[in-house]
């Protein structure tokens, strides 16, 4: 029985003395003819014969003692072994099982959702040890990511009202009379950098849900209805570019979030819009796996490496604020996607393969 507050050192040990004990016990009748069988074997024809008046045998001590010895040796090894294995594969796995329970109530946890798992009792003391600091790491963890959730929503939303007045006022602004040119061509800046700033922000908050897990919501969605759906806004977003839309399928069912779906390729496009050259073309194409976005253009290949990282634009390309195919490779990684890129002839192309 464990006694309470035991180091797990102490208490493998006694198991494994119960166990050399129990089978030293189970192993005494063996012990026992082996004795009778070598060492008092001589004895035993030494008073056998005397008794019965007969000369005395010829004994073969040493070899009956040394037989006995050897095999004595050999059962101990075989007892001590069979109580190792015995106390490793048994015993052990009751000493060890809080651990185990509580490594599986770890691995279960999610931090989003806030609510940490419930860990085992253990007489071991290591084990009460480590089921206190886990406790305290979880629930630690849980908080600072609460503060750090809320932070950014709220962040997010209280920079959408200020960054919406100063578009109003600038709005304002460009309608009075008596303003020069350059005064115009200033508010007009001003205006094109409110709009980044606001898209930005827009950008961080979605990046945020979903690093939050806030998008929960999944439903059946036609992929082909999703992408027909969304060329009139994508016709929009390539300007004076050609689009072309391929879809080889007639109908793709998909379990996904709809608003995401339609952000992954808003985003693709917009991406290929600006990674194009004069004239180019951006062709959407919809096959039976896969959602893929290609676009002519007059640079080389991007870094393919870190392509997806936030806040990442190539040297060349200062449009944009860095956030596009992250958001493309948050909403891949949410649905369980794979994205790829690829270079070939002068054309980027960004392949969304669905599981």
């Amino acid at each position: 029985m464990e006694l309470r507050n035991t180091s797990l050192l102490r208490t493998t040990l006694a198991r494994f003395a119960v166990c050399t004990a129990l089978l030293l016990l189970v192993a005494a009748p063996l012990f026992y003819w082996l004795t009778k069988s070598f060492y008092a074997e001589d004895m035993i024809d030494i008073i056998e014969s005397v008794e019965a008046g007969q000369p005395l045998p010829k004994l073969d001590l040493e070899q009956d003692i040394m037989a006995g010895m050897m095999l004595q040796y050999f059962l101990f090894a075989v007892i001590t072994g069979s109580a190792v294995v015995l106390t490793a594969r048994i015993v052990s796995k009751r000493i060890w099982r809080p651990f185990y329970d509580m490594l599986a109530a770890v691995d279960s946890f999610r931090i989003e959702s806030g609510v940490c798992p419930p860990l085992p009792d253990s007489r071991i003391r290591e084990f009460a040890e480590l089921k206190d600091a886990l406790g305290r790491l979880m629930e630690g963890s849980a908080s600072s990511y609460k503060v750090q959730k809320e932070f950014s929503e709220n962040a997010s939303h209280e920079l959408q009202t200020p960054l919406a007045v100063m578009r109003g006022k600038l709005d304002l602004l460009s309608q009075l009379p008596e303003i020069t040119g350059r005064q115009a061509a200033m508010i007009q800046e001003l205006y094109q950098i409110s709009g980044r700033m606001s898209r930005l922000n827009r950008n961080l908050l979605l990046l945020a849900k979903m690093d939050n897990s806030q998008f929960d919501s999944t439903e059946e969605v036609d992929a082909v209805e999703v992408v027909r759906g969304l060329l009139p806004y994508l016709e929009s977003l390539v300007g004076g570019l050609k689009l072309t839309a391929d879809l080889r399928v007639d109908t793709l069912p998909l379990r996904a979030n709809r608003s995401l779906m339609e952000s992954m390729a808003a985003n693709l496009v917009v991406n290929a819009v600006r990674h194009n050259r004069e004239g180019g073309e951006v062709v959407v194409r919809l096959c039976a796996g896969s959602f893929s976005v290609e676009n002519t253009s007059c640079s080389g290949e991007l870094d393919a490496g870190r392509i997806f990282e936030r806040f990442y634009r190539p040297s060349d390309n200062p449009k944009g604020n860095g956030l596009g195919l992250a958001i493309v490779k948050a909403v891949c990684d949410y649905h369980g996607w794979g994205v790829e890129y690829a270079y070939s002839e002068g054309r980027h192309r960004f392949t969304v393969k669905f599981a």
